[in-house]
């Protein structure tokens, strides 16, 4: 594992990103239980209030609540600088995005569109907090390299993401004129997909693959011009209502995705550790998705009216966003947090014995925290649980296994991280107790 570069120092207090990470696998339940009980409703449309249900719990309760969380940790230890606020803006921001989630899940499923108006002050106030503390600190001249750099992006694309969802959602609610719907709704979730969880996954994989999976640096050259391509890209997208000006778009962000992409799996297979890891697998998982979804996107976009099938047209996009969504950053999340939950609990507590290192020899190893076996099954029950939700795509059938399949692979996640939680209270209950 390579620790350059890394300000241990300022790694921040673990019950914050612990409350995010453990909140997060719940709402992923949540989503499977509304598509288990809806009898696949949800995907009769692409903008089908079951399917933006789902979604959102999927993009803003187990993504969003994931990367805040991460955020808190990851930024203090790769520039040296802790968020300002700390705790107290960790949490708050953690009641109300989790208060306001579910607002605006309900509003949804049960198209009682009313409360937005309750939804978005909580969800605003929960963003603004964080994204003040964050940019108070990403407008200084601080470390993190590339990551920062990277990170900086992601954060102007989230704003960007907010204020477009915040104009949607008051279009649902009636608190403003119609608009026209589906071009903002294909704006937002290109900002969101493609500029927030793509740039910021960017940025996290530039520090955390050579870090854990030990392979060589992305360039210096690459690691900054993706991210300003894409961010450059989706501004035009959003300020240019040219069917070549889009055309162009389209093809860029495909084909940096797909760069980002292979370049990334030639690192892994760079790996000097050549014993099988379940976290490189999540991400060669993840990459393969972003590529799929990318190729997908280009050639729906491009050939997609040489369809014959209204139904596949229809599809084709939900397909691409499952991909994105589940298959691309949920499959990253999923494997980060095998890697992420076991190192900070460790360091936590090995920071802990200063003051008696006879107690380092009893700490549980971090293959202990969260055991190799656990995490295996945990990469078993994610990829089927995803072929199959393709799959119920392309044959109109499994929705209840698919469900199922959701729902046992956020639980497994939910109880995995619990019981790394409580292994790390208890060994830092014992070690206080000791004299």
């Amino acid at each position: 594992m390579r620790m350059q570069g890394l300000s241990l120092e300022t790694i921040p207090p673990i019950h914050i990103p612990f409350r995010f990470f453990n909140t997060a696998p719940w709402m992923g339940v949540l989503a499977a239980l509304v598509l288990l009980f809806d009898a696949g409703g949800a995907f009769s449309s692409q903008w089908s209030p079951e399917l933006l249900a789902v979604t959102h719990l999927l993009t803003l309760g187990f993504m969003a609540m994931v990367m805040l969380g991460a955020m808190f940790q990851l930024v203090p230890v790769i520039s040296g600088r802790m968020i300002p606020g700390g705790a107290i803006v960790a949490t708050g921001v953690h009641l109300l995005l989790s208060i306001g989630v579910l607002l605006l899940v309900a509003g949804f499923y049960w198209k009682a569109y009313w409360l937005f108006a309750w939804a978005l002050p909580v969800l605003l106030t929960a963003f603004a907090m964080f994204l003040l503390a964050l940019g108070s600190l990403l407008l200084r001249q601080i470390g993190g390299g590339d990551a920062i750099y990277s990170i900086r992006f992601a954060a102007l694309s989230l704003l960007i993401t907010i204020g477009l969802g915040v104009l949607r959602s008051a279009n649902y609610a009636g608190l403003m004129e119609p608009l026209a719907l589906a071009n903002i709704a294909n704006i937002h979730l290109a900002w969101g997909l493609v500029g927030w969880v793509l740039l910021l996954v960017m940025g996290a994989s530039y520090q955390v693959i050579p870090m854990f999976h030990v392979t060589p640096s992305y360039p210096v050259s690459l690691a900054r011009a993706l991210p300003a391509v894409v961010f450059l890209s989706l501004l035009l997208l959003s300020v240019v209502d040219h069917t070549v000006v889009q055309a162009l778009v389209v093809f860029v962000l495909c084909t940096v995705a797909i760069v980002y992409a292979i370049y990334t799996i030639g690192l892994l297979n760079q790996r000097k550790r050549k014993i099988p890891d379940n976290t490189a697998r999540f991400w060669r998982l993840s990459l393969v998705c972003l590529i799929a979804s990318a190729l997908l996107l280009a050639g729906f976009y491009f050939a997609g009216h040489l369809l014959s099938s209204i139904a596949i047209q229809q599809q084709l996009p939900v397909i691409v966003g499952i991909l994105m969504i589940y298959g691309f950053a949920g499959s990253v999340i999923m494997g980060m947090l095998q890697k992420i939950v076991p190192f900070l609990a460790y360091l936590h507590l090995q920071r802990s014995c200063l003051s008696n290192f006879e107690l380092l020899k009893t700490l549980p190893h971090m293959g202990e925290i969260i055991p190799e076996s656990r995490s295996r099954w945990q990469f078993r029950i994610h990829l089927s649980a995803l072929l199959v939700l393709l799959a119920v795509l392309i044959t109109g059938g499994f929705v209840g296994p698919a469900a199922l399949l959701l729902v046992a692979d956020f639980a497994w996640l939910g109880y995995t991280l619990a019981s790394a939680t409580r292994l790390y209270r208890n060994t830092a209950v014992r070690i206080a107790l000791t004299p």
